[in-house]
């Protein structure tokens, strides 16, 4: 009788550029951080009040203060690490009472990690857009395309990975969260991110962001038991096993195909963005072993690192029916002309620092090794 034993790897991932994944708070200038020495002091509350206790007391009047943790901290505070939770290099541009920082995805000790589920997202991006020709043999049209926004890619999933969650491929698939040993006043920096488009820098926001040559670990798995023949009565996985053991393969041609066909002509047609273009030549031509590739993660892959990409747009139509249904694009007056379909998207989100176009986000290199 033939076993099926789960087949586990180690998975390696070494940061190239910065990376940011929220855990949806956001820092408030003043009550969760506050600004020194060219460095952002994330403030421990509980120990400040503790410490600061007298100074939340009354004031000279005898009215009641409720000054903000960061007001009652004194110069000599600063050479005290008790008081804070870690300190960030690097600052938000606003200092503006209660301006705010997305923060970093960490564990109960605030060191950053990577969540499987994102990881995971982005492996199933790529084998979506890498199997889409195996499965589905036929142009699509709107009929395949839900009517809600959030929801809307979901019938072409079922028919690529399979009919319902139960069915679905990417259960064989099981992805540890990645750790490493991570300081956060090492491993993180605050960063300056805005949305690039061909004609200006816009909409300022600031980040905890994960520093580049930082390496993160965990495990992935594949459930060799949903391929057995007993599983496949029912699963219907059929060849598309193979996509699991081409994974990063296909998830190297997914990001080679990116950088060719549209992140490199694009920065390469901005003024000022030369940094990135600069970078993505010199990954494009990175020499990687057969069990490595490129990976782009997180917060500001853009949206063809997260859809179905050119499969949509093949049919120009279809796509520029598409955008006005979701609205996908904003006109600004009425002698702007629409994006064509070719172009979208027509903005990026990048690493801006003094001014200067520095970097994209999330590009990592992944290494899987049997164990």
């Amino acid at each position: 009788m033939t076993t099926y034993s789960p087949k586990t790897f180690k998975l390696t991932l070494q940061s190239l550029t910065p990376i940011h994944i929220g855990d949806g708070g956001e820092l408030r200038h003043g009550f969760d951080f506050v600004i020194k020495n060219g460095r952002t002091w994330r403030l421990d509350e509980d120990a400040i009040l503790e410490a600061k206790w007298d100074a939340m007391g009354l004031d000279r009047k005898g009215r009641t203060r409720y000054p903000l943790p960061g007001e009652v901290l004194a110069e000599s505070d600063f050479k005290n690490p008790t008081l804070f939770r870690y300190v960030l290099r690097g600052t938000p541009r606003s200092r503006k009472a209660d301006a705010r920082l997305k923060t970093f995805i960490k564990d109960h000790e605030d060191r950053p990690y990577i969540p499987g589920s994102s990881f995971k997202g982005a492996l199933r991006t790529a084998l979506a857009w890498k199997g889409w020709d195996e499965v589905i043999r036929h142009p699509i049209d709107r009929r395949d395309i839900g009517n809600r926004r959030s929801w809307a890619g979901q019938r072409l999933e079922r028919k690529l990975f399979g009919k319902d969650p139960n069915h679905d491929l990417l259960r064989a698939l099981q992805v540890s969260d990645l750790h490493g040993d991570l300081n956060p006043n090492e491993a993180l920096a605050v960063v300056n991110a805005q949305v690039l488009t061909r004609g200006s820098l816009q909409s300022p926001i600031e980040l905890e962001a994960l520093l580049p040559n930082r390496t993160l670990t965990g495990t992935i798995t594949i459930d060799e038991y949903l391929f057995s023949p007993q599983a496949e009565r029912e699963l219907r996985f059929g060849r598309r096993k193979q996509w699991l053991e081409e994974l990063m393969a296909r998830v190297q041609a997914h990001s080679k195909a990116r950088l060719e066909r549209r992140l490199l002509p694009w920065f390469e047609s901005i003024s000022g963005a030369e940094k990135i273009a600069n970078f993505y030549r010199q990954i494009y031509n990175l020499k990687l072993a057969p069990n490595q590739a490129l990976a782009q993660i997180g917060w500001g892959s853009g949206w063809d690192g997260k859809t179905f990409w050119t499969h949509l747009q093949a049919d120009e139509f279809l796509f520029e029916k598409l955008m006005r249904d979701f609205r996908l694009q904003h006109r600004r007056g009425r002698n702007t002309p629409r994006t064509r379909a070719k172009d979208f998207p027509v903005s990026r989100r990048v690493v801006v620092s003094k001014g200067t176009i520095a970097a994209p986000f999330g590009w990592v290199v992944i290494t899987l090794e049997e164990k």
